[in-house]
Protein backbone atom coordinates (compact mmCIF):
# COMPACT_ATOMS: atom_id res chain seq x y z
CA UNK A 1 0.00 0.00 0.00
CA UNK A 2 1.10 3.58 -0.54
CA UNK A 3 2.92 4.87 2.59
CA UNK A 4 1.01 7.18 4.93
CA UNK A 5 2.04 8.93 8.15
CA UNK A 6 1.19 5.95 10.31
CA UNK A 7 3.67 3.11 9.84
CA UNK A 8 2.47 -0.47 9.89
CA UNK A 9 5.07 -3.17 10.41
CA UNK A 10 3.78 -6.48 9.11
CA UNK A 11 4.96 -9.44 11.20
CA UNK A 12 6.16 -11.45 8.24
CA UNK A 13 9.54 -12.66 7.12
CA UNK A 14 10.42 -12.01 3.50
CA UNK A 15 9.91 -15.10 1.37
CA UNK A 16 12.28 -16.08 -1.41
CA UNK A 17 10.12 -17.57 -4.14
CA UNK A 18 11.49 -18.89 -7.40
CA UNK A 19 10.10 -17.94 -10.76
CA UNK A 20 8.74 -20.80 -12.86
CA UNK A 21 11.37 -22.62 -14.90
CA UNK A 22 10.89 -21.41 -18.48
CA UNK A 23 13.05 -19.91 -21.20
CA UNK A 24 13.18 -16.12 -20.73
CA UNK A 25 11.58 -14.34 -23.70
CA UNK A 26 13.63 -11.92 -25.80
CA UNK A 27 13.65 -8.35 -24.51
CA UNK A 28 12.39 -5.39 -26.50
CA UNK A 29 12.54 -1.60 -26.32
CA UNK A 30 9.48 -1.57 -24.03
CA UNK A 31 10.29 -0.70 -20.44
CA UNK A 32 9.01 -0.28 -16.90
CA UNK A 33 10.44 1.09 -13.67
CA UNK A 34 9.74 -0.42 -10.25
CA UNK A 35 9.83 2.28 -7.57
CA UNK A 36 9.78 1.68 -3.82
CA UNK A 37 8.94 3.91 -0.87
CA UNK A 38 8.61 2.69 2.72
CA UNK A 39 7.05 -0.80 2.43
CA UNK A 40 5.25 -0.06 -0.85
CA UNK A 41 6.21 -0.63 -4.50
CA UNK A 42 4.76 0.99 -7.63
CA UNK A 43 4.90 -0.07 -11.26
CA UNK A 44 5.75 2.92 -13.47
CA UNK A 45 5.14 2.90 -17.23
CA UNK A 46 5.95 5.59 -19.83
CA UNK A 47 2.95 7.76 -20.72
CA UNK A 48 3.66 7.46 -24.44
CA UNK A 49 3.26 3.69 -24.25
CA UNK A 50 -0.14 3.94 -22.55
CA UNK A 51 -1.94 6.66 -24.50
CA UNK A 52 -4.56 5.08 -26.72
CA UNK A 53 -4.66 1.90 -24.64
CA UNK A 54 -7.12 0.74 -21.96
CA UNK A 55 -5.35 2.73 -19.24
CA UNK A 56 -4.83 5.83 -21.39
CA UNK A 57 -7.87 7.64 -19.94
CA UNK A 58 -5.98 7.97 -16.63
CA UNK A 59 -3.59 10.35 -18.44
CA UNK A 60 -6.32 12.46 -20.08
CA UNK A 61 -5.94 15.45 -17.73
CA UNK A 62 -2.14 15.50 -18.00
CA UNK A 63 -1.13 15.58 -21.69
CA UNK A 64 2.50 16.39 -20.87
CA UNK A 65 2.95 13.71 -18.23
CA UNK A 66 6.06 11.54 -18.45
CA UNK A 67 4.50 8.42 -17.00
CA UNK A 68 1.90 6.71 -14.86
CA UNK A 69 2.58 4.94 -11.57
CA UNK A 70 0.26 2.11 -10.62
CA UNK A 71 -0.07 0.34 -7.31
CA UNK A 72 -2.40 -1.71 -5.16
CA UNK A 73 -3.57 -1.61 -1.58
CA UNK A 74 -6.26 -2.21 1.02
CA UNK A 75 -9.14 0.17 0.27
CA UNK A 76 -9.76 1.13 3.91
CA UNK A 77 -6.10 2.10 4.33
CA UNK A 78 -5.75 3.91 1.03
CA UNK A 79 -8.86 6.03 1.50
CA UNK A 80 -8.17 6.96 5.14
CA UNK A 81 -6.99 10.53 5.76
CA UNK A 82 -4.74 9.34 8.59
CA UNK A 83 -4.55 5.54 8.78
CA UNK A 84 -4.42 4.29 12.35
CA UNK A 85 -4.91 1.18 14.44
CA UNK A 86 -8.21 0.18 12.83
CA UNK A 87 -6.73 0.40 9.33
CA UNK A 88 -3.62 -1.43 10.53
CA UNK A 89 -5.72 -4.31 11.84
CA UNK A 90 -7.62 -4.29 8.57
CA UNK A 91 -4.34 -4.67 6.70
CA UNK A 92 -3.59 -7.77 8.75
CA UNK A 93 -6.99 -9.33 8.15
CA UNK A 94 -7.35 -8.22 4.51
CA UNK A 95 -10.35 -6.97 2.59
CA UNK A 96 -11.46 -5.05 -0.52
CA UNK A 97 -8.63 -3.40 -2.44
CA UNK A 98 -8.03 -0.56 -4.87
CA UNK A 99 -5.68 0.09 -7.76
CA UNK A 100 -3.91 3.44 -7.47
CA UNK A 101 -3.00 5.60 -10.45
CA UNK A 102 -0.61 8.54 -10.10
CA UNK A 103 0.51 11.00 -12.77
CA UNK A 104 4.29 11.21 -13.09
CA UNK A 105 6.06 14.36 -14.21
CA UNK A 106 9.40 12.56 -13.81
CA UNK A 107 10.39 8.94 -14.31
CA UNK A 108 9.33 7.87 -10.79
CA UNK A 109 7.16 9.25 -7.96
CA UNK A 110 8.81 12.13 -6.04
CA UNK A 111 9.04 10.14 -2.80
CA UNK A 112 10.72 7.08 -4.31
CA UNK A 113 13.60 5.82 -2.20
CA UNK A 114 14.71 3.16 -4.68
CA UNK A 115 13.94 2.46 -8.33
CA UNK A 116 14.99 -0.23 -10.81
CA UNK A 117 14.39 0.00 -14.58
CA UNK A 118 13.54 -3.17 -16.49
CA UNK A 119 13.17 -3.96 -20.16
CA UNK A 120 10.05 -5.88 -21.13
CA UNK A 121 9.46 -8.52 -23.79
CA UNK A 122 7.55 -7.38 -26.87
CA UNK A 123 3.92 -6.92 -25.87
CA UNK A 124 4.86 -6.56 -22.23
CA UNK A 125 3.19 -3.17 -21.83
CA UNK A 126 -0.05 -4.55 -23.27
CA UNK A 127 0.14 -7.53 -20.91
CA UNK A 128 0.44 -5.23 -17.89
CA UNK A 129 -2.41 -3.09 -19.18
CA UNK A 130 -4.59 -6.18 -19.58
CA UNK A 131 -3.76 -7.32 -16.04
CA UNK A 132 -4.72 -3.95 -14.56
CA UNK A 133 -7.73 -3.29 -16.80
CA UNK A 134 -9.06 -6.77 -16.11
CA UNK A 135 -9.49 -6.07 -12.42
CA UNK A 136 -11.23 -2.69 -12.60
CA UNK A 137 -14.70 -1.79 -13.84
CA UNK A 138 -14.19 -0.01 -17.15
CA UNK A 139 -11.51 2.53 -18.13
CA UNK A 140 -10.03 4.54 -15.25
CA UNK A 141 -11.12 8.17 -14.93
CA UNK A 142 -8.49 10.91 -15.39
CA UNK A 143 -5.94 10.98 -12.59
CA UNK A 144 -5.28 14.39 -10.99
CA UNK A 145 -2.42 16.25 -12.73
CA UNK A 146 -1.23 17.26 -9.24
CA UNK A 147 0.05 13.73 -8.68
CA UNK A 148 -2.54 12.89 -6.05
CA UNK A 149 -3.70 9.30 -6.10
CA UNK A 150 -6.66 8.17 -8.14
CA UNK A 151 -8.13 5.11 -6.39
CA UNK A 152 -10.22 2.63 -8.37
CA UNK A 153 -11.82 -0.48 -6.78
CA UNK A 154 -10.10 -3.73 -7.71
CA UNK A 155 -11.72 -7.13 -8.13
CA UNK A 156 -8.67 -8.64 -6.43
CA UNK A 157 -8.80 -8.61 -2.61
CA UNK A 158 -5.93 -7.49 -0.41
CA UNK A 159 -4.46 -10.02 2.03
CA UNK A 160 -1.17 -10.80 3.71
CA UNK A 161 -0.55 -13.27 0.88
CA UNK A 162 -1.43 -10.73 -1.83
CA UNK A 163 -0.02 -7.32 -0.99
CA UNK A 164 1.02 -4.32 -3.08
CA UNK A 165 4.37 -6.02 -3.62
CA UNK A 166 2.77 -9.29 -4.74
CA UNK A 167 0.62 -7.30 -7.15
CA UNK A 168 3.60 -5.60 -8.81
CA UNK A 169 5.40 -8.91 -9.24
CA UNK A 170 2.24 -10.52 -10.64
CA UNK A 171 1.95 -7.70 -13.18
CA UNK A 172 5.58 -8.19 -14.25
CA UNK A 173 5.08 -11.94 -14.52
CA UNK A 174 2.23 -11.33 -16.97
CA UNK A 175 4.80 -9.98 -19.45
CA UNK A 176 6.69 -13.27 -19.53
CA UNK A 177 9.65 -12.04 -17.47
CA UNK A 178 11.07 -14.84 -15.29
CA UNK A 179 10.23 -13.17 -11.97
CA UNK A 180 8.58 -14.74 -8.90
CA UNK A 181 5.13 -13.67 -7.75
CA UNK A 182 3.92 -16.28 -5.27
CA UNK A 183 5.48 -15.77 -1.86
CA UNK A 184 6.46 -12.14 -2.48
CA UNK A 185 4.84 -10.08 0.27
CA UNK A 186 7.27 -7.42 1.42
CA UNK A 187 9.17 -4.66 -0.36
CA UNK A 188 12.54 -6.24 0.38
CA UNK A 189 11.66 -9.50 -1.35
CA UNK A 190 10.06 -7.70 -4.30
CA UNK A 191 12.97 -5.35 -4.90
CA UNK A 192 15.51 -8.15 -4.49
CA UNK A 193 13.70 -10.10 -7.21
CA UNK A 194 13.54 -7.01 -9.44
CA UNK A 195 17.26 -6.31 -8.97
CA UNK A 196 18.05 -9.94 -9.81
CA UNK A 197 16.05 -9.63 -13.05
CA UNK A 198 17.81 -6.34 -13.88
CA UNK A 199 21.17 -8.10 -13.38
CA UNK A 200 20.06 -10.94 -15.65
CA UNK A 201 19.02 -8.46 -18.31
CA UNK A 202 22.38 -6.69 -17.99
CA UNK A 203 24.20 -9.98 -18.49
CA UNK A 204 22.08 -10.76 -21.55
CA UNK A 205 22.87 -7.36 -23.06
CA UNK A 206 26.57 -7.75 -22.34
CA UNK A 207 26.65 -11.14 -24.02
CA UNK A 208 24.79 -9.96 -27.11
Amino acid sequence: MVPRRAVLVLPLAACSARAPDRPPPPLSAESAIIAAESWHTDLCLPAAALRGGPLGPALAAAPGAQGLAMGFGLEAWMRAEGPGLAEGIGALTGGPAVVSFRILWAAVPPGAEESVPLRLPAGGTAAIEAFVAGQIDGPPPPAPPSGRLLLVPSRLPYSLNFTCNTWVMRALAQTGLPVPAAGIRLRGAAMAAVRAEAARQGAVSAAA
